[in-house]
């Protein structure tokens, strides 16, 4: 039987890693004074190199925004805004 590849392992996609991957790890993160960490999402490359970090965060108005930390020299952002 031929192993399938997947998107991580052709490189197609970056894999997300989560940075608490359990709330009594988020809930250590809020105590110890490191909310800003709860909820990023680093996504690396097949070599295990973060490309970028990533989380969204709610804004006063009730609308969302989506905070992108790029790792690598080139990183482009597609924007899917249909519905």
């Amino acid at each position: 039987m031929a192993t399938i590849l997947t998107p991580y392992d052709t490189g197609d996609r970056a894999e997300p890693k989560l940075w608490q991957t359990t709330r009594a790890d988020v809930e250590a993160a809020v105590t110890h004074g490191e909310p800003e960490d709860v909820g990023n999402v680093d996504f690396d490359d097949d070599e295990s190199t973060t490309v970028a970090t990533v989380h969204v965060s709610r804004d006063p108005d009730g609308g969302h925004t989506v905070h992108v930390i790029p790792h690598a020299d080139t990183i482009r952002l597609d924007l899917h805004t249909e519905q």
